[in-house]
């Protein structure tokens, strides 16, 4: 973990993925306006753009109201530039602080700009790695992430770090692809998935059953599963263009760092397609205290 080719490396490469793309992301990334960077979500009550962008938001916002526990504190485990904090904010009014973190300076900057001006005390955002929290002052209630798991590098040590950062009881919400489909080394299958975790950087992936077991082994358990992805939608427009963009240039689309985004987002809607991976919501409970661990 600590040598060049474990976290630190991993973590600059994601660092310098998302200051570079940011921006992008956000100029061209159809989001309504909501800033958010993770998928739209559109079950049977979404009719808009908008409310598509910010359902796997409320449905975050559902778990922190259903904690069995108050709930004054929130830490969002790879913030981007806020989106879903900010919608949080407006949607939970009785939580008294949010705290984000990104590995990502650009990102932190773009959210700190946003914070309204009476709400400087509600809402922090500070750069650093989710597995290398400074538990005394980043310890919440709840804790969430959404489309940032897998770009950690040890599953294990996220439950790990985090049933500390949790009090006893405390609910820690995991939005994220997960495996599906074992595959055999060198397959199409196999190419086809390493082409996704490699331009998205993703050496976390994992599956259902790994998930579970790691976050036992760290006193979490799972009290919800909810696949998500009958609501994502494939195939857009956007998605055939960028599709034939892929068959065009091949590799050659990983040698710039925008269009190597890309060629993973074309990846993983062929990951899904081929039922190799999974759109899911986690909710794990911290149900060991700090005397039973």
């Amino acid at each position: 973990m600590m040598n060049d080719a474990g976290e630190p490396g991993h973590a600059r490469r994601v660092r310098e993925y998302y200051d570079r793309n940011t921006e992008r992301f956000l100029r061209w990334g159809k989001d309504d306006g909501t800033r958010n960077l993770h998928a739209a979500l559109w079950p049977p009550e979404v009719g808009s753009l908008a409310e598509a962008m910010n359902y796997a938001n409320e449905l975050i916002a559902r778990e922190i109201e259903g904690c069995p526990y108050p709930v004054t504190s929130v830490l969002d485990l790879g913030c981007g530039v806020g989106g879903s904090l900010f919608y949080l904010g407006r949607r939970l009014p009785g939580v008294r602080l949010f705290n984000g973190i990104s590995l990502s300076p650009v990102q932190v900057r773009r959210a700190r700009e946003r914070i309204p001006e009476n709400q400087q005390d509600r809402f922090h955002f500070e750069e650093g790695c989710f597995l290398e929290l400074p538990i005394e002052r980043l310890a919440s209630d709840a804790a969430f992430a959404i489309e940032a798991f897998a770009h950690g590098p040890d599953p294990g040590r996220f439950f790990a770090v985090h049933a500390r950062t949790l009090p006893p009881g405390g609910r820690l919400i995991i939005i994220d692809d997960g495996l599906n489909a074992a595959v055999a080394d060198g397959s199409p299958r196999a190419r086809l998935l390493d082409t996704y975790r490699r331009n998205w950087l993703l050496p976390g992936l994992r599956d259902f059953d790994t998930l579970q077991f790691l976050a036992a082994a760290q006193g979490f358990r799972l009290v919800k599963h909810q696949d998500l992805t009958p609501y994502l939608r494939l195939g857009r427009p956007r998605d055939r263009a960028i599709a034939l963009l892929v068959r065009l240039l091949g590799r050659r689309m990983e040698r710039a760092t925008y269009l190597r985004a890309l060629a993973g987002g074309d990846a993983k809607q062929k990951c899904y397609r081929a039922g190799l991976i999974r759109y899911r919501l986690l909710v794990f409970e911290n149900f060991l205290t700090d005397a039973g661990r």
